[in-house]
């Protein structure tokens, strides 16, 4: 196999998860914000929840929707916490359970990088052109499958 092609591979692999960390969760005027996309991400998972609620997006849902361990979940919890954007509450019904709800500053701030966020995201797909953008996400996902099933392999 040429190793140049792996070397571009890789490469290429962590200027997206680069992207994916900074570029695309930053404002409009090129200044880092204080959320990354995947504490937006995580913010909206449960901008539905509430304390009285039955149905609340729990940690391990977001968890499988980020692919991210329990332990990176902790820390971005902790951090959003220290920022005052979310409430970590126990489950009342379910001591052994937390329901993480927004404060109102989490919805303010949410709204605001929620549309800087889809703006930014709008131009990246003008930019490919959908066509591109779909023919990405194929190739993300079979990528994705594939090294599932090399870790089912290393595994047995």
């Amino acid at each position: 196999m040429d190793q140049n092609l792996k070397t571009q591979f890789i490469h290429s692999i962590f200027q997206f998860k680069k992207m994916l960390v900074t570029g695309v969760g930053m404002e409009s005027n090129g200044n880092t914000n204080d959320l990354n996309m995947a504490e937006i991400v995580l913010m909206k998972g449960v901008a539905g929840n509430s304390v009285e609620s039955e149905s609340n997006i729990g940690l391990s849902d977001i968890r499988g929707y980020l692919s991210i361990s329990k332990a990176a979940v902790s820390q971005m919890l902790g951090v959003l916490e220290r920022k005052g954007y979310i409430n970590r509450d126990i489950d009342k019904n379910n001591r052994r359970n937390l329901i993480v709800t927004l404060t109102s500053k989490g919805h303010e701030v949410l709204a605001k990088k929620d549309n800087e966020f889809n703006d930014r995201l709008d131009r990246i797909i003008s930019y490919l052109g959908e066509d591109d953008v779909k023919q990405m996400i194929m190739n993300i996902s079979k990528m994705v499958e594939i090294m599932n099933k090399l870790n089912n392999e290393l595994d047995e």
